[in-house]
């Protein structure tokens, strides 16, 4: 792939800017505040879009940043490149209100859908990520990101499989462990509710329980209460005890008045009689009463004792029908452990655990596998732009890196940032050969701030044979008088293009 112009209708501080671009290796100069690093994000968002932030990311964001300082209502640019020997026509809309993209094939007019791969699979499978992490060089942004692991981690899968770009061996762990976090929601959930149904359970026991308790008190309290003859001072009791002292009070009146009689018989008469008389009727009137009297508490006692009776048998059946519901519910209680949905749940992040442990395992060796394959390309890189100084390098998976001089083992944190600088050059070169089915530009911009004149003039001659596009933005003369010096040893007379 090979940009041809770039046309920044507005975009950031650009406005109605042109620039033409050609193969090989070119300079774009500019002080600062040219626009070079707006130039830049010009060009990623032309190839992989842009997108507005949500919250207060978006306040900070690439669309953001970039918007056009004047008229932000027209946001927008157009890009043409050659892909495999036929030309393009890409434009790009980036406003909220009339976002739009358009990519036509300029030699036959055909137009093509970037939303469905298009503009992709001319770029070789190159993702925004991808592009970041290798062709494209910020300010102070040599060192790649994670992103590049991961991608070097998805090609060897690829590579070992199926050939081809189809597996997203990040994607597909990060899919794992968000499928397994929802199942141990699910989970959790479940747990929750069954501890809530056995909580109600257990306290149902632990009130039936006391019901027994307080059913069995009563049950010994009314047994002794009937034991010891009822209650005294019931109402029926009363009334017996009541007659049986109005005959006792009879009796003696009765009596009383028969020793009166019996005293006035001496002296004969009618009152004698009469007293006599009284006598008679007053101790049948208490005869009676006391008949009546032990009627009645024989009563009495008869249906005292048929009461109690019913009143125990009704606290026992009470105590029969709450231990028979008292045993059913401790039994639910003790057999309300897990259930089936808990089981499958667990069962499920079981395995969804093991098969990210699986898949984890097997990126880690096809990842180690890609990582030296990197590393020897990066290798054969790194020895020619030093001159051969630092013949390999290695990388261990957790960002350490070591170079070989041909004599020790250096760690690159002992050495000068130049060379650092060298080194993640030549990792990002490597990477993007293996990443990208297509050759994307590179875009590198002001990172030779730490590279000497030697250093420079080296990156220099080994981009300049590599059968890519390069395009250096820089705010000094010595890359353009450099590149010169370098195409003017193979190319007398052609002079890089310098703006």
């Amino acid at each position: 792939m090979v940009i041809t112009e770039l046309y920044i209708r507005n975009f950031g501080k650009l406005s109605e800017k042109h620039f033409y671009l050609k193969d090989g290796v070119q300079v774009i100069r500019g002080d600062n505040e040219f626009g070079k690093t707006t130039l830049h994000a010009f060009i990623r968002a032309m190839l992989f879009g842009m997108e507005r932030g949500r919250g207060r990311a978006a306040a900070r964001d690439a669309f953001s940043r970039y918007e056009p300082w004047d008229n932000p209502g027209i946001y927008a640019g157009v890009m043409r490149f050659t892909c495999g020997g036929r030309s393009f026509r890409l434009e790009r809309n980036f406003a909220r209100q009339t976002k739009y993209t358009s990519l036509i094939c300029e030699d036959d007019g055909e137009e093509l859908s970037v939303e469905h791969g298009d503009l992709e699979m001319l770029l070789g499978g190159m993702t925004g990520e991808l592009f970041d992490n290798t062709v494209s060089i910020g300010q102070l942004k040599a060192q790649p990101g994670q992103k590049l692991a991961d991608a070097l981690a998805n090609y060897a899968a690829n590579y070992y499989t199926t050939g081809g770009g189809e597996y997203d061996l990040s994607g597909a762990l990060q899919y794992l462990d968000d499928k397994r976090r929802a199942a141990q929601r699910e989970l959790r959930e479940e747990e929750k509710t069954s501890e809530s149904e056995r909580q109600k359970l257990w306290q149902e026991c632990c009130w039936l329980e006391d019901e027994l308790n307080r059913l069995e008190r009563e049950y010994k309290e009314k047994e002794h209460t009937g034991n010891a003859g009822g209650d005294p001072q019931g109402p029926s009791a009363r009334k017996g005890t009541a007659l049986f002292r109005g005959g006792i009070g009879l009796t003696a009146a009765g009596l009383l008045a028969a020793g009166a009689g019996i005293a006035a018989a001496g002296n004969g008469g009618l009152t004698a009689m009469m007293l006599c008389m009284a006598a008679a009727v007053v101790l049948a009137a208490a005869g009676i009463a006391m008949l009546k009297a032990g009627s009645r508490t024989r009563k009495t006692g008869e249906e005292d004792s048929r009461k109690l009776e019913w009143e125990l048998e009704h606290i026992r059946s009470e105590q029969r029908e709450k231990r028979i519901r008292y045993e059913n519910v401790r039994d639910q209680y003790e057999e309300s452990g897990k259930n089936e949905r808990q089981i499958r749940l667990e069962e499920k992040c079981r395995a969804l655990e093991m098969a990210a442990s699986e898949l984890g395992k097997a990126a880690q060796v096809t990842g180690d596998s890609m990582e030296r394959r990197v590393s020897r390309r990066a290798s054969e890189i790194l020895s020619a732009v030093t001159d051969d100084r630092y013949r390999s390098l290695e990388t261990d998976g957790q960002g350490d890196i070591t170079v070989w001089d041909g004599i020790r083992k250096i760690p690159a944190g002992r050495l000068s940032r130049g060379t650092v600088e060298q080194i993640y050059f030549s990792i990002r070169m490597a990477a993007s050969e293996i990443l990208s089915e297509e050759p994307v530009p590179v875009i590198l911009d002001d990172v030779f701030a730490f590279y000497d004149d030697k250093r420079l003039e080296s990156v220099l001659k080994w981009l300049s044979r590599q059968e890519k596009q390069v395009i250096i933005l820089s705010c000094h003369r010595r890359e353009g008088e450099i590149l010169q010096s370098i195409q003017g040893a193979s190319r007398s007379g052609d002079r890089p293009d310098e703006t």
